[in-house]
């Protein structure tokens, strides 16, 4: 089937590939094994590989006795960063969701259901979803730079395991202290900016369902781009507190530009790399080179979802 921006593309499923991410989701775990009954109860043949290390869902892919008609994950933003990197072929995607943090199936309306996933699945009803690619590499929800990459990079990945949330909000509070002193050379489209911080956002949510740019849409081939350009750590704190309401966008010194390309690079001559940070992960480092893909990805998602 041809990949498109038109909603309630369809395909035909009969089988399906699941990667899961055994380390992802602790008791929601159950939830993988649910949703395989079902689409075997519903005539889907069903092949399960479960990834064994980072980079992993190359090999299940490769592995898999047949060519499938769609691939669902089964674990957080992560393991679908890391499937949608693996991916050579147009297949189209269905999420499971089962990790600490699964923004991109708020986005595209699924629940912790396994009757909900199952059905999205077996009636084959697509939405597309433009990635982008940061220094080659691909991402589907976000990207960042400065303090939010500090924070993923900064992030107890034991504390994770044990807390979930609770380890991004220490280091949340650990990372406070260096704000304001690194800065960033921003090209957003040729236009040129500086900034303290950025958030390249594919999609509306961020860190679950908080609203953090009621301007993107993951349907579209650009991606919003949230520069902090105030230097105080007052500035990032009011931003921090206007998340929860939606409200970022409007706090003085955010600016936020839509954009189809981005370069980033460091203006602090001396200190360590900087971290880039793409879907919950510490991916590369700066100088940053974001470019946005024409051809949109294809995931599962209920009827009337908003994506």
């Amino acid at each position: 089937m041809a990949a498109d921006r038109t909603q309630g593309a369809v395909t035909v499923v009969k089988k399906v590939l699941v990667i899961e991410n055994p380390l992802a989701g602790g008791a929601r775990r159950g939830l993988t094994a649910e949703v395989l009954c079902r689409l075997s109860d519903a005539g889907c043949e069903v092949s399960l590989y479960r990834t064994r290390a980072r980079g992993d869902a190359l090999n299940g892919i490769r592995q898999c006795r047949f060519r499938p008609d769609m691939i669902a994950v089964a674990g957080g933003d992560g393991t679908v960063n890391e499937v949608v990197n693996a991916l050579t072929d147009p297949v189209p995607l269905a999420l499971i969701p089962c990790g600490t943090t699964n923004v991109l199936a708020l986005e595209l309306g699924i629940r912790q259901d396994a009757q909900q996933i199952a059905d999205s699945i077996l009636s084959g009803q697509l939405r597309p979803v433009c990635p982008g690619k940061v220094n080659g590499l691909r991402f589907v929800q976000m990207a960042g730079v400065g303090y939010d990459a500090w924070v993923v990079q900064g992030v107890n990945l034991q504390l994770k395991q044990k807390t979930g949330k609770l380890a991004y909000v220490l280091s949340m509070l650990q990372q406070l202290s260096a704000y304001g002193r690194r800065s960033y050379r921003v090209t957003v489209d040729g236009q040129a900016a500086q900034a303290y911080s950025l958030i390249m956002t594919n999609g509306r949510f961020y860190a679950g369902t908080f609203v953090l740019s009621r301007r993107a849409s993951l349907a579209e081939p650009q991606i919003q781009v949230l520069m902090m350009q105030g230097r105080s750590r007052l500035q990032l704190l009011l931003a921090l507190l206007a998340l929860p309401f939606g409200q970022m966008e409007r706090i003085p010194g955010i600016r936020s530009l839509a954009a189809r390309s981005v370069r980033v690079e460091s203006m602090t001559a001396e200190g360590p790399a900087e971290p880039v940070q793409a879907d919950g992960d510490v991916v590369t480092q700066l100088p940053l080179l974001l470019e946005m893909e024409e051809r949109p990805l294809l995931f599962a998602a209920p009827e009337g979802s908003p994506a």
